[in-house]
């Protein structure tokens, strides 16, 4: 990222100044020119590395950590919903965050547990997914996106009941995930962004966390 240009920003009035519109429209664009060049220098103080980042890849970002992830997205969990017409709770508890860069997407483990209503056994087992990532820029939250199951199993469930799971509860899980935040932009951070006319500009899966780069809207 270039080095702000601060030119005009802080040049006094001398003199008698005549006001025409002409005159009135250049101060306005200066002003805002000025505030834009503000709000990149506050937005560099906030990002971490923002201008070494932005030299190498061509546009400013950060990287959140695998452990920060697992970190806010062990917040969300256990969650609990019915299943089988109400004859049932699915339980999903201890997210266990995986990093998939080859595919740019993030796979978790649950652990998983099953009630039964009527006869109040409950039965333990596990399920894993993998999910692609989406940015809200309306609410700055990167959320889960495109949730496959790709494997349920729940230990000494009678066979007829283990069938009737494995059919409904990977699409119960895919609606209760999608979109899901699993990570949130600081609000200084995305009001400075926006100031600046930024949006994020790509999300990338790394070996050791998520990389969001920041530049124009629209930009890839």
């Amino acid at each position: 990222m270039r080095s702000p240009t601060w030119g005009g920003c802080f040049e006094p009035l001398s003199g008698h100044v005549t006001s025409t519109r002409h005159d009135r429209k250049s101060l306005t664009m200066n002003r805002r020119h000025c505030h834009r060049l503000l709000g990149a220098a506050a937005l560099i103080t906030l990002f971490p590395g923002l201008s070494a980042c932005a030299a190498g890849s061509g546009m400013p970002g950060y990287t959140v950590s695998q452990q920060r992830l697992n970190e806010l997205l062990a917040r969300q969990f256990p969650v609990t919903r019915n299943l089988l017409g109400g004859l049932a709770d699915l339980t999903l508890s201890s997210p266990r965050l995986g990093l998939l860069p080859a595919s740019n997407r993030i796979s978790t483990m649950f652990d998983l547990g099953l009630t039964e209503r009527l006869a109040g056994s409950r039965y333990s087992g596990g399920m894993d997914l993998d999910y692609g990532l989406r940015l809200d820029l309306q609410e700055g939250a990167v959320r889960m996106a495109d949730v496959r199951v790709n494997r349920l199993t729940i230990d000494q469930l009678p066979r007829t009941q283990q069938q009737l799971v494995s059919k409904y509860a990977p699409d119960l899980a895919g609606r209760l995930l999608s979109d899901m935040v699993l990570y949130r932009l600081p609000a200084e951070q995305l009001a400075l962004a926006r100031n600046m006319g930024w949006g994020a500009a790509a999300l990338r899966v790394l070996p050791d966390g998520l990389r969001i780069d920041m530049g124009p809207a629209g930009t890839r």
